[in-house]
């Protein structure tokens, strides 16, 4: 009996995994290097000079296995990697890799010779480019249309990252490892025309159920709940309420950008917030939770709630923070919060952990710290300790929380492992921090005190 033969055969779907898996945690440490490029030179586009790297590994699929869809295939497990590994996107990040998946395996189509630079340099770009147009789906819209030339001129430079970086590098390596004998050559094997376009759909069908339940879950409601640490809590609603829409400019990615909003100081003044608050959520309608500090509040005026849409298809955005995890869309509720200090103790002296200040170094997981298991943001504990001037002959940190149960690590933890975290706890308007570890273990909940000793 002859033996049935598959398309993709074990040497490929073993090679798409393991490149998913790669490119997957790549994909955390290329963002973290984007990320200082953008702090050091500040100009629209810098966090997108290495876009194509998110897409070499796709690439190198479809390099490898010369075979259609494969680039789609990759896609999606590199994209289920990452949300599974905790990418701050969520659900979000396995819609980009799909799309930039089925863009590499659309961008060689056209080309009938593909054993050169030119087919894998165009497939890498436009791959590359569409993660720009499909974050923009799910952001605050820009007052005027000028800014969309920013956002075009950002796409041109994640365009040619992914020629660079995704095609001709992609390219480059793929001559390199065959030239060496690491892998063998083979003929391009055309997929069955058929088996093509319900690869394609299948693809299509699955990005369109993704971004239509993402539209769901990010949208908001009529009105957003203005509560906490205040007088008259109330609910505010666009074009119902006194407030007037206003126009806010300010620098963006090194350009010029404006929109148009309701004043966030002015929507709060309505609430006449505690004076002794020092924190303000934003909560959006699929639970994620970010924060800025009163005194921000106080002095950056471009803090602006956008309204998009109208009735129950009405979306507010936070727009204006001075982090990006601020600009929390599909907000529902804004808490003002009277957060309780962390305090640490060190030299006779005692510092107030400012948690606005370290936004830039947090990254979130998925642990429990007494609320269900939730994603929280935290920052390494050894970077907070090394801004200030601790003993030299120190060998734990003790923690203590607010019922007074005790936590220890010895120094030698602290220094050599930056997984180690303070996290704050965003949780029905309140803010506590919990020293957890980013595989998800708690060492302490609730704490208060933090001691170097």
């Amino acid at each position: 009996m002859k033996q049935r033969k598959y398309y993709y055969t074990t040497r490929d779907l073993l090679l798409m995994a393991a490149l998913a898996a790669l490119g997957g945690i790549a994909s955390t440490y290329i963002n973290f290097i984007g990320d200082f490029f953008q702090s050091v030179l500040g100009f629209a586009g810098t966090t997108q000079w290495a876009a194509g790297l998110h897409v070499l590994w796709l690439v190198l699929a479809v390099g490898l296995t010369k075979k259609q869809g494969a680039g789609t295939i990759t896609g999606i497990l590199k994209g289920a990697v990452e949300l599974f590994t905790g990418n701050t996107h969520g659900l979000l990040v396995l819609l980009v890799n799909i799309v930039a998946g089925l863009m590499v395996d659309l961008g060689m189509l056209p080309f009938r010779k593909r054993d050169h630079w030119l087919p894998y340099a165009f497939a890498g770009g436009i791959a590359s480019a569409s993660n720009i147009f499909v974050f923009q789906l799910f952001t605050a819209v820009p007052a005027d249309i000028l800014t969309y030339g920013v956002i075009g001129l950002i796409a041109l430079v994640a365009f040619v990252s992914g020629v660079i970086f995704a095609g001709i590098l992609g390219f480059a390596l793929l001559s390199t490892l065959r030239r060496s004998g690491v892998v063998k050559n083979q003929e391009s094997q055309p997929i069955g025309r058929n088996t093509l376009w319900i690869l394609l759909a299948g693809a299509v069908l699955l990005s369109g159920g993704i971004f239509g339940y993402l539209k769901i879950a990010r949208s908001g409601t009529e009105s957003v709940a203005i509560t906490g640490a205040v007088s008259s809590p109330y609910e505010f609603t666009a074009g119902k309420d006194t407030l007037q829409e206003e126009k806010v400019e300010f620098m963006q990615g090194g350009v010029t950008v404006s929109y148009r909003g309701y004043s966030l100081q002015r929507i709060l003044e309505g609430a006449e917030p505690d004076p002794d608050a020092n924190y303000i959520t934003f909560e959006a309608l699929d639970g994620y939770t970010f924060y800025i500090s009163a005194e921000e509040l106080s002095r950056n005026s471009n803090l602006i709630l956008q309204s998009q849409g109208k009735g129950e298809n009405q979306v507010y955005n936070m727009v204006g923070p001075e982090s990006n995890k601020a600009w929390v869309n599909g907000v529902v509720k804004i808490n003002v919060v009277k957060a309780g200090a962390l305090l640490i103790k060190n030299n006779g002296e005692e510092l107030i952990f400012n948690a606005s200040g370290w936004t830039q170094e947090m990254d979130s997981t998925t642990l429990d710290a007494g609320y269900g298991s939730k994603k929280y943001q935290g920052v390494p504990l050894r970077l907070v300790l090394e801004s200030i001037s601790l003993p030299s002959n120190f060998t734990e940190v003790v923690f203590t929380s607010k019922g007074g149960n005790q936590a220890i690590l010895s120094v030698e933890q602290v220094w050599s492992d930056d997984g180690i975290r303070i996290f704050i706890i965003l949780d029905e308007g309140t803010i506590t921090y919990t020293i957890a570890h980013l595989d998800g273990e708690v060492y302490l909940p609730e704490v208060e005190q933090i001691i170097p000793q």
